[in-house]
């Protein structure tokens, strides 16, 4: 009679981890109360994670706080997509001055990937409203009164936006007077 040996399992296999290093998003410090900043990683996660910090910094309701965030949504994005910032061990710098009836927004990337031309910031064929894609400068141009750039060649770009908003305190406290 032969006996058999008891089966055993096959071996479990431990997924190995990525080398990769994710930078967590980490806000930053300024002497200046009416600013404040964070830096992300490349993760496309953080996007949202942008979106909703804007909101909080914004310092106003949801709706009063929609331009704003949309277009810190966008250029994060853009960002990530576009830019080194998106690739592994990238970082986006993103700074909020709020001022009475305005926002400075600036939004700063890591440079561009390497590649026969070196990518700017531009609105992609402003005459034809049917294309695919390139929507998001679009949007920040609609929402922003102004938006520009500015950077080397090779090297970090930072777009730079001025959003107006009505002051809640100021319109509060001129209803309280009438």
């Amino acid at each position: 009679m032969h006996e058999m040996s008891p089966r055993r399992p096959p071996p479990l296999v431990v997924p190995q981890q990525s080398t990769t290093t994710v930078v967590p998003p980490k806000r930053l410090s300024f002497d200046d109360p009416a600013r404040s900043g964070i830096v992300l990683g490349p993760d496309p996660h953080h996007v949202r994670i942008a979106r909703s910090w804007a909101h909080q910094a914004a310092h106003t309701t949801p709706n009063a706080a929609f331009p704003l965030v949309a277009v810190v949504s966008e250029l994060v994005d853009n960002s990530l997509r576009h830019t080194r910032s998106g690739d592994p061990n990238g970082t986006t710098r993103v700074v909020i001055e709020r001022r009475p009836f305005a926002y400075v927004l600036t939004v700063t990337d890591n440079g561009p990937r390497p590649g026969p031309t070196i990518p700017v910031p531009r609105i992609q064929d402003p005459d034809n409203l049917l294309a695919a894609g390139g929507y998001g400068l679009r949007l920040v141009d609609t929402l922003a009164a102004y938006w520009d750039w500015s950077g080397t060649a090779g090297g970090p770009l930072t777009v730079r936006a001025l959003l107006e908003h009505g002051d809640e305190r100021c319109l509060a406290s001129e209803a309280a007077q009438v």
